[in-house]
């Protein structure tokens, strides 16, 4: 597949350490692999990580083609909402769990000699045991781990009339009424309890249960009460500004974006574009006729400079 770039031997015995650096971001570390380590990720993904079966009809995340509106679309006519997250999402996908995952995957895995290499994928994967942010098989291989817990969850929702999506560690599940949702919380935690041993915990300070009425927001985007879902127009207004002001003047953007420099302000303002760009393709046609379609594109692809 490389073509002869690089040698098997390499990818078996390379110091994997030495093909990556961390960065503080916040209070999350940041592993950022050098250019070999990500062809060898993008390799993995390939023969193996994107071949993982995941229940497509309710993780949205990490998939190419989809976007968070889609994750939000099913829940469009309903009348109560209860939102939550997993806290510290990939930390929380261990070791055990990616090899569990692996071995049990059966025949949606074309390698015959998967087992003679686990070790090695492990250590291309993990670092310090779990899984880190910032590698490319990170995001393919939680999916993958989440299937049970996905499948049992849908099968509750399905059977207590309720609808369920998930993107990434977002939980998304909604209801006719208030009621129905009441007990959703405690079953949520029960699941993740059962298929991870206590590893996977709720996020209580981003748990709430909303209903039609309040302004409903999910992913960034809003449902309105006539059941379409559109970009909310608070942010819509905020990264106009920040588009302004990185072009007019810089003390003015540093302050808007709470940034403490212009490299991580752009590269705040480019996340909030290449968001809009999956939630809202006509919202970013706007920005493009407004700001200039230069302007704009070297914002959607600056994180792949």
């Amino acid at each position: 597949m490389l073509r002869g770039k690089y040698d098997f031997d390499d990818f078996l015995t390379a110091p994997i350490p030495n093909n990556y650096a961390t960065t503080k971001v916040r209070d999350r570390t940041i592993y950022r692999p050098n250019k070999k380590l990500k062809v060898y990720h993008r390799f993995l993904n390939t023969v193996l990580f994107d071949c993982l079966p995941i229940n497509e009809t309710v993780t949205y995340a990490y998939r190419k083609g989809v976007n968070p509106h889609e994750a939000v679309k099913p829940h469009a006519h309903s009348r109560a909402f209860f939102q939550t997250d997993i806290r510290d999402f990939f930390s929380s996908i261990g070791r055990e769990i990616v090899r569990e995952r692996l071995l049990t995957s059966g025949p949606s895995i074309p390698i015959l000699d998967l087992t003679a290499h686990l070790e090695r994928i492990l250590d291309f994967t993990t670092v310090n045991g779990i899984l880190p942010i910032g590698f490319s098989t990170s995001p393919p291989i939680s999916n993958a781990c989440l299937i049970d817990f996905d499948n049992d969850l849908q099968a509750y929702c399905n059977d207590a009339d309720l609808i369920y999506t998930r993107y990434s560690d977002d939980i998304i599940i909604s209801a006719q009424s208030r009621e129905k949702l009441q007990e959703i919380k405690q079953t949520i935690a029960d699941l993740l309890a059962k298929h991870f041993s206590g590893k996977m915990v709720l996020n209580d300070e981003k748990s709430k249960l909303t209903t039609i009425g309040r302004k409903i927001k999910i992913l960034g985007l809003v449902v309105l009460p006539s059941g379409e879902v559109a970009v909310d127009m608070e942010l819509k207004k905020h990264i106009e500004v920040l588009i302004h002001y990185s072009i007019q003047d810089e003390d003015i953007f540093l302050k808007q974006a709470k940034e403490p420099d212009r490299k991580a302000g752009l590269n705040k303002l480019s996340g909030y574009i290449n968001y809009i760009n999956a939630a809202d393709p006509d919202y970013l046609e706007k920005l493009r006729r407004k700001y200039g379609t230069a302007v704009i594109d070297s914002f959607l692809h600056r994180s792949a400079q």
